[in-house]
């Protein structure tokens, strides 16, 4: 039991990776690693339980929208870092990095269950403000660069201003400025590849000319393997949620919209290999917006960041939840009917497993 003066209370429990205590109808959680999924798991947790209110506390303000340069993590998107005499190159930030609990207090105000994100400062803590939304970014295009994306028939997204190039939601290209500062010209240059690595090596061995052959190489190796009704290669399983958001696309009456287009989540996707929910704007069949978000997997960050994205592009609009069959899970639903304005999850043919 733990105690506190005359106050006596359970001795905690650990749920998933969080640690959660039950007191006065109250579920008090600490999360050593905050994130959008470990915010829907105490939630889940607390209204399985049923207690009426969340208090979650979080270690620090972990920032989540600044640059990072490490050469040692595979497929950082948030830093790029490139070998030999090649430049350091960092995708650009809004100058007012976002911090974990802040994001977290934002989300939060999106469900109807009362949650309260605290941070722990030393043995006290505090309330954490919700913070305001990223600035959008505008994208660093180049229209001659650009029109070699879409030679090779890719889908051009543009993402924290950074110009991409998708085969089926996978990233095979960008556009990336290389800096004077670390030896570069200052110019934007096409970067193919699928990932941080297989990018800096092709710039590596071939440098600043290499941008069409190192393309047309690494779009014929990712469309020999990802496909409608393609086995079970690495390529083929990365990034099928931004796959099953092409699919929405392509044809919105899957999920009952009469048009839809990309648009950029409230969270960076950490590498290519880790889902992170794909977001889509448009309209249904009878005009009204419409905010679809795709995943594919078990992805408890999924309700939370599309009750976010829906409020940074379109407050109001009716928010659907697009996942394949066989991820249309219970704790995804009840989430879902958490939520102020709560959200429908449709289930959506794999588009990877058709013939």
């Amino acid at each position: 039991m733990l105690s506190r003066a005359d106050e006596v209370f359970p001795d905690p429990i650990t749920v998933g990776g969080f640690a959660a205590v039950a007191v006065d109808n109250t579920a008090l959680a600490f999360n050593p690693e905050p994130s959008p999924a470990g915010l829907a798991g105490a939630l889940v947790w607390a209204d399985r339980s049923g207690l009426s209110r969340l208090v979650l506390f979080v270690d620090d303000e972990t920032v989540v929208d600044e640059t990072v340069v490490d050469a040692t993590v595979a497929d950082v998107s948030v830093g790029e870092v490139h070998v030999g005499a090649l430049p350091v190159d960092s995708e650009p930030v809004d100058g007012a990095p976002e911090g974990v609990a802040g994001q977290l207090a934002r989300m939060a105000k999106w469900f109807s269950f009362p949650i309260e994100v605290r941070v722990v400062v030393g043995a006290s803590s505090r309330i954490a403000e919700a913070a305001p939304f990223p600035t959008a970014l505008p994208a660093d295009d180049d229209p001659e660069l650009a029109t070699a994306l879409a030679a090779e028939g890719l889908e051009r997204v543009v993402e924290q201003g950074i110009v991409r190039g998708e085969v089926l939601g996978l990233e095979v290209a960008r556009l990336v400025r290389w800096p004077k500062t670390n030896g570069g010209d200052g110019a934007l240059h096409l970067e193919a590849g699928v990932g941080r690595f297989d990018r800096d090596a092709s710039a590596a061995m071939h440098g600043p000319d290499s941008g069409a052959v190192s393309l047309a190489r690494a779009v014929g190796m990712v469309r020999a393997q990802r496909f409608a009704g393609a086995a079970g290669h690495p390529i083929a399983r990365m990034a099928r949620d931004r796959w099953l958001r092409v699919a929405v696309v392509d044809q919105p009456e899957l999920v009952g919209a009469k048009e839809l287009a990309s648009v950029e989540s409230t969270v960076r996707r950490p590498s290519v290999r880790d889902l992170s929910p794909a977001a889509a704007l448009g309209t249904t069949s009878d005009g009204v917006p419409l905010m679809v978000v795709c995943t594919a997997g078990v992805d408890l960050s999924l309700v939370p960041v599309a009750a976010d994205t829906r409020e940074l592009h379109s407050p109001g609009a009716q928010l659907k939840l697009a996942v394949p069959d066989r991820d249309r899970l219970q704790v995804v639903e009840r989430l879902a009917e958490l939520l102020v304005q709560p959200a429908e999850v449709v289930a959506v043919p794999e588009p990877w497993g058709r013939a």
